[in-house]
């Protein structure tokens, strides 16, 4: 696995994010949120939110790595498995943060008879911050070789496609089946369909194409389809779309109709 894409992190990466969430704290130092901005001045202020945010990323930041790596290895949603865990993981956070308010305002704040309302407080800031992470975790990259090498310690023995790369129907979920419908673009997912349902793969659509080789086409930028999977194909006006085996309709673009109608998609010219 290349440095920068593990479940860990790198330490670049630590840093980066912790840089962010000393930001965050700094600013939610100065307008003093849930009562704070009457407590003290903005320096204790910036100082107790800084470390406020620290303590919540270190804890947040693990408890979303395992639930991906949970969610990888039960079939279950990701988004699901980071909100029941950030749910958990907001109990401890509640009592570390308890005890650390303690150190900057009277006692009363530090006492465990208000955890309730602290775990409010935690559990309303934790939540968006844990899909944040999650969202910048995307969008660095930092995911696909962490699936990817989820599904070759899980999976050992895997069809392969064309050149030796892993059978794309093989990182289904299991309660999918492997009777792949068609795939739609979703920004770096796919989602599958197949005739059990649909979930979304992370994976770009051109590798996808390239694993699945000639049992569908591609035809339209967003979406390839299964040969097995075509009902009908249907005009409206200038526009055609394809019918398939479940009801669903795919648009063809008008760079592929040549291609279709070539390999017999069609019908007869």
């Amino acid at each position: 696995m290349s440095e920068g894409r593990s479940l860990r992190g790198t330490p670049r990466e630590w840093a980066i994010d912790l840089a962010v969430v000393t930001v965050i704290g700094v600013f939610l130092g100065l307008i003093g949120p849930f009562g704070s901005y009457d407590g003290a001045g903005p320096e204790l202020r910036v100082a107790y939110w800084v470390g406020n945010m620290w303590i919540g990323f270190l804890v947040l930041a693990t408890t979303v790595r395992l639930c991906i790596l949970i969610a990888l290895r039960t079939d279950m949603p990701i988004w699901f498995a980071i909100a029941l865990g950030v749910a958990v993981g907001a109990l401890p956070l509640t009592v570390l943060l308890s005890l650390y308010s303690g150190l900057f305002w009277p006692p009363a704040h530090g006492r465990f008879g208000t955890n309730y309302v602290h775990y409010g407080q935690a559990l309303v800031m934790s939540e968006p911050l844990a899909f944040g992470f999650y969202y910048l975790m995307q969008r660095n990259w930092r995911l696909p070789t962490l699936i990817a090498a989820t599904d070759a310690a899980t999976t050992p023995s895997m069809a392969t496609g064309p050149g030796g790369a892993t059978g794309f129907v093989d990182r289904l979920p299991p309660r999918l089946g492997r009777e792949l419908l068609c795939l739609k673009m979703e920004d770096h997912y796919v989602r599958a369909h197949t005739t059990r349902g649909s979930d979304l793969i992370l994976t770009p659509l051109k590798d996808a194409v390239a694993e699945l080789g000639g049992e569908g086409l591609q035809v339209h930028r967003s979406w390839w389809v299964a040969r097995r999977a075509l009902s009908e194909p249907i005009a409206r006006g200038r526009n055609l779309y394809l019918r398939l085996s479940n009801g669903l309709e795919v648009p063809v673009s008008r760079a592929s109709v040549a291609k279709l109608r070539a390999a017999g998609w069609l019908g007869p010219s």
